[in-house]
């Protein structure tokens, strides 16, 4: 009769901790492990005159979009805009090209402001904008702020 109690505790301990075990290797849940390292997904789209590399990150589950524009192929940008403060133009990593001011108005193009034509951007000081603006499409509405923020500096040498 004792041997009946233990039997039906072992088998029991036994179910139990199959149980366990089976629910552990995400058989029974699904269940996302905090401590496992995800996978790191690495895409290069090729575009006309750009190569922009989209990776997904393990902390942040939007994509990360890095820019290597035309003038600096070498440096790496996170931002759409990019102000020169010495020339007081723009260049948007979205559209590929360059906001400048021609008389009043502000005018965009793929080509460069005529002030720059023989200027080598990548050793000018440049200014990546901040992430709430890379929304805005008319950046320029800014520029008193800009100009006053970012100072002129000389270029690298």
């Amino acid at each position: 009769m004792k041997s009946i109690p233990k039997i039906l505790l072992v088998s029991c301990l036994c179910i139990f901790s199959y149980l366990a075990s089976y629910s552990q290797r995400a058989h029974g849940h699904v269940h996302k492990r905090v401590n496992q390292p995800t996978k790191k997904v690495v895409v290069h789209k090729q575009g006309p005159k750009r190569t922009v590399i989209v990776k997904r990150s393990v902390y942040r589950p939007a994509k990360i979009v890095v820019y290597h524009p035309i003038w600096h192929p070498t440096h790496t940008f996170h931002r759409r805009w990019v102000f020169f403060p010495k020339y007081n133009f723009y260049w948007d990593n979205w559209r590929q090209g360059y906001y400048y001011l021609n008389g009043p108005t502000w005018i965009f193009s793929v080509n460069p402001p005529p002030v720059v034509v023989n200027v080598n951007l990548s050793k000018e000081k440049s200014y990546e904008l901040n992430e709430t603006e890379d929304d805005v499409d008319e950046i320029y509405s800014s520029n008193n702020e800009h100009q006053t923020t970012y100072p002129k500096e000389e270029s690298k040498e």
